[in-house]
């Protein structure tokens, strides 16, 4: 098999990451064209579940499997499938809780504690770390192998570990994808369209090879199968663990659940999601056991490991391109996860550990810790690569790529029931969730993480033999489990303690001052102060208008608060203000003050602007509520005072022109009509009416949707330009009739004229 050049593979992974990024800039910068594709977009976005794993390690799963389709993948095709309720439940509430990733919205169903997001936000960088460094050995490995390096086993010096610049090169793209917006709420449809497009990508890359496996290898699916041997199943045990850790997987995941939930735009994507990123696994899915038999077949022999087999069977039958276009595959899969599980994470840990630790002065004082948003990202992403490098360093290089995924999934796995219980049973105390996950955490860690991370002979025999030689308390034969492979046993243990422990910490009797806090509501004039350092002008007045409880203006500045600085944040925010504690106000006004700032003078620009038009302008949000008007638009519509507020629904305001007669309805009531105008701004259909008033204006509509989701409409009085186009209509269509009224005048004053030359020469020559 021979070599290929390190320069061209070197040049054409870079080319093909700046390719990437350069679809990325296009979705920032044309964000209306692919606006009734988006669903579709959506829908392949989903795909970064795909990384380098399904290009390398599903193979090794099919080998020790058999399955046509890799466990994990049949896993989520059965929550999409069947579970479908229970994604739109969860897209559903966490745009309601303004979440901004699974550790925010976790917290924010269970009481906004900050300490159950930190720990969250801990376990998802313990499952996570793993699955990058995957990535990191994915390409630094398949690198390695079509460049020719040695493959002696021995473990390079840091300076010379390819995983080490996958790693440098991976930052900066992660940076340059991710640190571009400081809003985690503001949905990112560069990135998404970047996702979809790496999906496409590595789909082409893999039924390719598939393509080569059965009709250049063999001559057909038929020969192919009689030429390579069967695979026989796998135990029942991990095949149906792996199942389980797949439908988990879509939710548990963080990048998973900011690419599904945080960057769902609408439901109705999720729909279009529901069968199309199922046929997408189907298709991506399906090459894996053809690859798998003919590795077998063909390069087991001679001692290749079964991640290789994309890579080297083409290369051994001299196809060096198509070897090329799996490993620009490998690289896509591998980026697209990176970037969007490093940029997850640096959210996660700037909102739930580094800002806590700002508004504790005992551990911050305050002034001393001012970091930007996009500082803090950047430094999360740096600190993230740099955990799984080192990861990479520690596990060693002979651990198959299926055993690290695995690892990943069973670790984070660990957040499914508090995930499900935030959907179903909100109402649970916050030290239940935190227990069940501790203990679920330590028992996966025991029974996984120790054995792997103390592998050797002295080791061996404790993890055998148990403590004390307890067998039964050993990693090995936990409660009895010894019958199970490793990742069954540790699987059932841990999930079986994470619920245990719910429920047994549920059924003790609250803590002394456990809720205390809550009772105690905090003034206006405070919550005033607390919305003034944070929240734009226009989003404080509404809030303070009405004539709402204490309780309920709590709760509205909270939800607020929630989207500048995360869900448990927010409530800690409210907590120093119980505590009339002032220093963490001003440290985290300190942190977020640059942001608000530039926020707040492009808010000011633009309302002047608004009110300043001579039109009427309304915005909606993609939600399909109110979120800004101008005074032309009050004026035109003379709406109740109490009708117009931020966050109204759009369809009241619907409501009440239909009422009125200002929109006509055709056939059809009430309702109906108000939801076809809504399910036509949903779509963004653009539109261009002109509407007669009842005043006898005429107005001309105009409507286009936005880059970030909602709608914008226009309202432009052409009364006098439509009068002054009919006058000339009038004028020229009566202008032929009078031009021939004239010539027929002219004429008969020239038959006349004639008549009386006539009648003056008859009466010259009578004389």
């Amino acid at each position: 098999m021979s070599a290929l050049p390190a320069g061209l593979l070197l040049l054409a992974g870079l080319g093909w990451l700046g390719l990437l990024f350069a679809a990325a800039v296009f979705g920032e910068r044309s964000p209306l064209r692919f606006g009734r594709a988006w669903p579709v977009v959506y829908s392949l976005s989903l795909a970064v579940y795909c990384t380098a794993w399904t290009f390398y390690g599903t193979t090794t799963q099919a080998v020790r499997s058999g399955w046509p389709i890799p466990p994990t993948f049949v896993g989520t095709l059965l929550i999409f499938l069947l579970g479908w309720p229970f994604l739109m439940r969860l897209v559903r509430l966490s745009k309601k809780h303004n979440s901004t990733s699974i550790a925010d919205f976790i917290a924010s169903r269970f009481g906004k504690s900050s300490m159950l997001a930190a720990v969250v936000t801990a376990v998802a960088v313990l499952g996570t770390v793993p699955y990058i460094s995957l990535q990191l050995k994915a390409v630094a490995m398949s690198f390695g192998v079509l460049a020719g390096a040695s493959a002696d086993g021995a473990e390079p010096p840091a300076w010379g570990d390819l995983a080490l610049y996958a790693a440098i090169a991976m930052a900066v793209f992660a940076v340059l994808f991710g640190t571009r917006r400081s809003s985690a709420l503001e949905h990112n449809r560069g990135l998404v369209l970047a996702m979809a497009f790496e999906s496409l990508f590595k789909l082409t890359a893999m039924l390719a090879l598939a393509g080569f496996v059965l009709f250049s290898l063999y001559s057909g699916p038929a020969d192919w199968a009689e030429q390579t041997a069967p695979i026989p199943l796998s135990s029942t045990g991990t095949f149906l663990t792996l199942v389980l850790l797949g439908a988990l997987a879509m939710f548990t995941l963080p990048h998973q659940f900011h690419i599904g939930v945080v960057e769902c735009r609408d439901e109705a994507h999720l729909r279009t999601a529901r069968w199309l990123f199922p046929l997408f696994l189907v298709l991506i899915g399906l090459p894996t056991l053809p690859l798998a038999r003919a590795g077998e077949s063909l390069l087991a022999g001679h001692g290749v490991p079964s991640d290789l087999y994309a890579l080297l069977l083409p290369l051994s039958d001299g196809r060096s391109e198509l070897a090329l276009f799996a490993f620009l595959g490998g690289v896509s899969a591998a980026t697209g996860m990176v970037i969007l599980a490093s940029l997850t994470l640096s959210i996660m840990i700037g909102n739930h550990w580094l800002t806590p630790l700002l508004l504790n002065r005992r551990v911050a004082p305050a002034g001393v810790l001012r970091i930007p948003v996009r500082m803090q990202r950047r430094a999360g992403i740096a600190l993230v690569l740099l955990l799984a490098w080192v990861w990479n360093r520690l596990t060693g290089t002979t651990e198959a790529l299926a055993d690290i995924g695995a690892l990943s999934f069973s670790g984070l796995a660990q957040l499914a029931p508090a995930v499900v219980l935030a959907v179903y049973r909100p109402g649970l105390a916050p030290r239940a969730l935190l227990a069940g996950l501790l203990a679920g955490v330590a028992v996966w860690a025991y029974v996984l993480l120790v054995p792997l991370l103390l592998a050797g002979p002295g080791a061996q025999g404790w993890i055998a033999t148990g403590p004390f030689g307890l067998a039964w308390m050993g990693p090995g034969g936990l409660l009895g489990l010894g019958g199970l492979e490793a990742l069954p046993r540790a699987v059932l243990a841990s999930i079986a303690a994470n619920l245990a422990l719910i429920a047994l910490v549920q059924q003790l009797r609250p803590r002394h001052g456990e809720g205390a806090e809550s009772a105690a509501r905090l003034q206006p004039d405070i919550l005033h102060e607390l919305a003034r350092r944070f929240l734009p002008h226009s989003r404080i007045a509404p809030l303070f208008a009405g004539d709402d409880g204490p309780g309920e203006l709590e709760a509205a500045v909270e939800h607020e608060l929630a989207a500048v600085v995360g869900a448990a944040s927010a409530r800690l925010l409210l907590d120093a203000a119980r505590r009339r504690a002032p220093a963490p106000l001003e440290t985290v006004a300190d942190m977020v003050g640059q942001a608000s700032e530039q926020a707040r003078f492009s808010r000011e620009v633009l309302s002047g602007a608004l009110e300043n038009m001579s039109q009427g302008i309304c915005v909606v949000d993609d939600q399909m509520r109110l979120v800004a008007w101008n005074r032309p638009y009050l004026e035109l519509f003379d709406y109740p005072a109490e009708l117009i507020r931020v966050g109204r629904p759009v369809a009241d305001l619907l409501r009440h022109n239909l009422r009125r007669g200002l929109i006509i309805a055709v056939s059809e009531d009430l309702d109906a009509a108000v939801e076809r105008r809504l399910a036509h701004k949903r779509a963004g259909s653009r539109h261009r009416i002109e509407r007669p008033w009842p005043d006898g204006r005429i107005m001309e509509i105009r409507g286009n949707p936005m880059p970030g989701g909602g709608f914008v409409a226009t309202f432009t009085d052409v009364t006098a330009f439509r009068r002054a186009e009919a006058e000339l209509q009038r004028i020229n269509e009566t202008l032929e009739q009078r031009v021939s009224e004239r010539t027929a005048e002219l004429e008969s004053a020239k038959l006349a004229a004639e008549r009386a030359n006539n009648a003056k020469s008859r009466f010259l020559a009578a004389v």
